[in-house]
């Protein structure tokens, strides 16, 4: 698909500048295209790191499936000891208060990942909407 092209062009960019680990959600569709696109570039990039966020602590069903696939698991304390109503939150708090980059998928002005965009935004990250170049 268009998206997938733009990801990839935006990823081998970030590659060229040196950039060598990529944090990823597990859920949500873009999330998941951004995993198999990354998957099949560290093949080419075998010293990128992929490191998996999750929300919640992965149980060991979910775990296999990080194990398997070559990623790390990133589950820092301030998502870890949040409540389970707020873990998405503190998660893309995290990702958008440490993260040099954000590559998202955005096309409207409300929900969480707009929210966590702007979030990203306020901290001074760079953002990569490829909605805006699609």
């Amino acid at each position: 698909s268009s998206i997938e092209r733009h990801l990839e062009e935006v990823i081998r960019g970030l590659i060229a500048q040196d950039v060598d680990e990529f944090w990823l959600c597990e859920q949500g569709s873009f999330d998941t295209l951004s995993r198999l696109v990354l998957k099949e570039l560290k093949k080419e990039f075998d010293w990128i790191n992929l490191c998996i966020l999750p929300a919640y602590y992965p149980n060991n069903a979910k775990m296999d499936w990080i194990d398997d696939n070559g990623y790390e698991l990133l589950y820092p304390d301030e998502v870890a000891k949040s409540p389970p109503q707020v873990a998405i939150l503190r998660r893309n708090e995290y990702i958008a208060k440490n993260a040099d980059y954000i590559v998202c998928y955005v096309k409207r002005k409300s929900g969480g990942a707009y929210r966590a965009v702007e979030k990203a935004r306020k901290y001074g990250k760079k953002i990569i909407n490829l909605a805006e170049y699609i």
